[in-house]
């Protein structure tokens, strides 16, 4: 007896993204709706809803716009960096994802498109490519994952495709003139203009370079030979030390500290450099969750991104905060402190309380609220440190800690409120 046929999606929503985002980037034929749908499995109004999603994303993070043409279509406008730079991320995403379909869908159209171009077989065979991608990793001493190698094999090819410059201004230039990643850039494109018609481009040069830089993780274990890793190593130590002194804490051992931020920073830049936007959702919860660790981390950072002439976002910074913070607590081995707030007739005095208490410690704490009615009756839940009202109340027969606190809080309830939370 045949079973019920799966109504089960074909693909992840996940999955359905990058296959849309690669089909944008083929140069033919057009992307439709009827074509998504049918390649994703998906009823029109899901491929409605996968398109928007995909549009506010590249919006965000690539300063690109998804916009459907006159004939249907669908087409990505922006300048070829950001284009360039946007295919790069979702093509390592997808190659996570969906690989089958990126070597299906996406790389055959590209070989079709570089014989139209007439473009020489022996720049584009994948043997030839593959020994490209071997002399690369030899010159930069890295060794390339399987799924970086097909990466770089398939983002040759669409290179390749392309008859359109990706454009850098001075200061990008000028970033990207010092890094490691440039001999090897400078041999890829020496090798293609060998053996065909591409005019020499010293912004391909720049591109790749870029593109090398973006897909390594930096190791703070090798600074040999790396003028601009020592460099950045120096900075990192440099901030870390007025992360210190604005904080008025000392962070006991640094090294496995630094080799976090030289591998998260070096990145960061690369970001910050080149406009390329980050989720801005763990930005959010930490400036509400942890205002003074913020606030430090951004005082701690600015002379460290002047230094490298850039400005951190706001969602980066707050991402090394969250660094800073996982440290903080792991070092002095403390759990995140349960604090219990009463609650009575005045949500407004209450959440100006919270926020009070979220600027003393650098340290997360965990806050949640319980009517003070029920507080009497009940007391505080296990495990709680602190219990802090803006009511005047009586302890019940057992409790934690509880203060009745006034605002403005008084430097004596401040220190007693610090003393708890940070012991």
């Amino acid at each position: 007896m045949s079973s019920a046929p799966s109504s089960a999606p074909l693909f992840s929503r996940s999955q359905r993204r990058c296959h849309l985002l690669l089909l944008l980037f083929l140069p033919a034929p057009a992307l439709t709706l009827e074509k998504l749908c049918q390649l994703n499995g998906v009823v029109p109004a899901v491929a409605r809803q996968d398109i928007a999603d995909v549009g506010d994303e590249i919006q965000r993070f690539h300063q690109l716009e998804l916009h459907q043409m006159v004939d249907g279509s669908f087409r990505i406008h922006g300048t070829e960096l950001d284009r360039r730079l946007c295919l790069l991320h979702w093509l390592r995403r997808a190659l996570r994802l969906s690989q089958d379909f990126v070597c299906e869908n996406f790389a055959p159209v590209l070989r079709q498109r570089l014989k139209v171009l007439n473009i020489e077989k022996a720049l584009w065979d994948e043997t030839n490519l593959q020994a490209l991608i071997q002399h690369c990793s030899l010159k930069l001493a890295r060794d390339f994952s399987p799924r970086d190698r097909l990466f770089l094999q398939i983002f040759m090819k669409y290179a390749l495709c392309q008859r359109q410059s990706a454009l850098f201004n001075d200061a990008q230039r000028a970033w990207l003139a010092v890094k490691i990643e440039r001999g090897t850039a400078d041999d890829v494109i020496h090798h293609w203009q060998k053996r065909c018609h591409i005019v020499p481009d010293v912004s391909e040069t720049d591109f790749w370079t870029l593109l090398f830089s973006l897909i390594h993780a930096p190791d703070g274990h090798q600074l040999e030979d790396d003028e601009q890793a020592q460099k950045l190593m120096m900075a990192v130590e440099a901030l870390i030390a007025r992360f210190e002194q604005l904080a008025q804490t000392r962070i006991k051992n640094q090294h496995q500290l630094k080799l976090q931020l030289f591998t998260h920073l070096a990145q960061a830049l690369d970001r910050s450099h080149f406009s390329i936007g980050i989720d801005n959702s763990v930005a959010l919860d930490v400036a509400r969750l942890y205002p003074r660790l913020l606030r430090t981390t951004e005082r701690a950072l600015y002379h460290f991104s002047s230094d490298f002439g850039t400005q951190f976002s706001a969602e980066e910074v707050s991402l090394v905060a969250v660094l800073f913070g996982a440290w903080l607590m792991q070092e002095s081995a403390l759990q995140e402190k349960q604090v219990l707030l009463l609650t009575g007739a005045d949500a407004a005095l209450e959440q100006l309380l919270e926020q009070q208490i979220r600027e003393m410690t650098l340290l997360p704490i965990n806050i949640t609220y319980q009517d003070m009615l029920h507080f009497q009756r009940e007391g505080a839940p296990r495990d709680v440190a602190l219990v802090i009202t803006p009511y005047a109340t009586s302890l019940p027969l057992f409790s934690p800690p509880l203060i009745h606190a006034e605002l403005p809080l008084s430097y004596h309830q401040q220190q007693r409120i610090r003393q708890l939370l940070e012991a």
